[in-house]
């Protein structure tokens, strides 16, 4: 059986599309597997994660944040700078963790997978953060993932992505699959009063297709998504552009069609294959997205995608019409426009089903787990109060820390109450970690 390490490296690979994946070379991890000493002994593999610590704190008031600097052992004020590691942001009841990277902070952090991921025991097989111990294989620097923008254009797929697919014909290329996303630049707009549809047509609403991923002097650099579009009002005109995404984020008006700077008013905005709203976390506008329609064919019953179909060549053509077809769907309220936010592969979909006044079991959160009843809990061995976490000892991840030359591997090992019989009492957190440090 493939070990889940194993499995998330191939997937990581999948997307850094393109970027080379597998390593090799390097060292041997701190003397995993090195040579012998020439009498015909092995030297004892040595681990690299030479600190561990726990970080005890109480939780924040919802909205407030705490961040730690590994390295240190230290907390740092106000989240801010390169040297904190790791950020706890409060939601009063529970919490989330983030990088000191992407959108999240200036560092060079990231993860290596989240909670649901890795187990602890199977951490701390790690000895050295950079290389896989199944195979000894030196880790790509990009499976630690940034915290990233997350939008109507973030997918499920190995690359995250809503607008492509990859490796669907074995060439490792990103293949676009021509959905159609309507692109609001007011989301709250409605077609009357309080509580009526919201404005799904006009000038300010529109159909966008996402075209193609390559470009440049031969047409064949990744790096250069192409687009296609149309203000969603009577013959209106289609419009495309193909905008070169190789070195950062670029900022796009599609009213006027036209390469913005990112104080100028904007849309969306392009880096490579991941895209983002000016709206929500991503930018102080008020655009939003929805999907409308996917054209026929491109995926089976289970949501795979259809090899056959992804490499016809009358694609772009054959999709065309669907910029203006009757069966697109639009959201049914204001709220159904998806408007930009952060995501960190530290914080999963929780796992579980959610019924709201008759839920029947507790539900994953990987960290964590939540008891919505006192019956659930008490079952659980814990006090008999409904609403109450108990944390995941026995999940965990990898993380490389703000300044990027060193790594913590971490686990939640205990959430407790000041009140154990009230769910709103202050809450302690004990975050158990093993640091790698960085190498002089």
């Amino acid at each position: 059986m493939k070990s889940r390490s194993s499995f998330m490296l191939g997937t990581l690979c999948a997307a850094l599309a393109l970027a080379g994946c597998g390593g090799g070379g390097g060292d041997d991890g701190g003397g995993n597997g090195g040579g012998g000493d020439g009498g015909g002994t092995t030297p004892t593999p040595t681990s690299k994660f030479t600190q561990s610590g726990e970080w005890k704190f109480t939780l924040p008031a919802a909205g407030g944040s705490i961040c730690y600097d590994f390295d240190t052992k230290t907390e740092v004020a106000a989240c801010s700078g390169t040297a904190w590691d790791l950020k706890v942001r409060s939601g009063g009841r529970s919490a989330t963790l983030w990088t000191n990277s992407g959108v999240s902070g200036s560092g060079k952090g990231g993860a290596f997978g989240g909670p649901f991921d890795h187990t602890w025991t199977e951490l701390r097989t790690y000895l050295d953060a950079t290389v896989d111990p199944a195979s000894g294989s030196s880790l790509p620097a990009a499976v630690y993932a940034a915290d990233t923008a997350a939008s109507v254009f973030t997918g499920t797929n190995d690359i995250q992505s809503a607008a492509f697919e990859y490796d669907v014909a074995g060439d490792h290329r990103l293949y676009p699959n021509f959905r159609v996303f309507l692109i609001t630049t007011n989301s709250s707009a409605t077609t009357g009063g309080a509580g009526t549809p919201p404005v799904t047509t006009g000038p300010n609403v529109f159909a966008l297709q996402v075209t193609g991923y390559y470009g440049g002097a031969a047409g064949t650099t990744s790096g250069y998504p192409s687009i296609r579009w149309i203000a969603r009002e009577s013959g209106a005109l289609i419009k495309t552009a193909t905008i070169n995404a190789t070195s950062g984020w670029v900022y796009y008006d599609l009213a006027n069609a036209r390469v913005v700077g990112e104080s100028d008013a904007w849309h969306i905005a392009f880096n490579r294959y991941t895209f983002k709203l000016n709206g929500g976390t991503s930018g102080s506008g008020t655009v939003a997205g929805f999907v409308g329609k996917t054209p026929a064919g491109f995926y089976d019953a289970d949501g795979n995608p259809i090899k056959s179909k992804f490499t016809v060549t009358t694609n772009l053509t054959d999709t065309q019409p669907d910029l203006t077809a009757t069966d697109i769907a639009v959201p049914s309220s204001v709220s159904a426009w998806v408007k930009d936010s952060t995501a960190s592969v530290l914080n999963p979909a929780y796992r579980g089903t959610y019924i709201p006044r008759v839920q029947e079991e507790p539900l994953q959160f990987g960290w964590y787990t939540y008891y919505p009843t006192a019956a659930l809990a008490s079952a659980a061995g814990l006090p008999s109060t409904a609403h109450i976490i108990a944390a995941n000892p026995e999940n965990g991840s990898l993380i490389k820390n703000g300044e990027g030359g060193s790594y913590t591997r971490l686990r939640l090992s205990s959430v407790t109450y000041a009140n154990p019989a009230d769910y709103n009492s202050a809450q302690t957190w004990t975050i158990s970690y093993d640091l790698q440090p960085a190498a002089d």
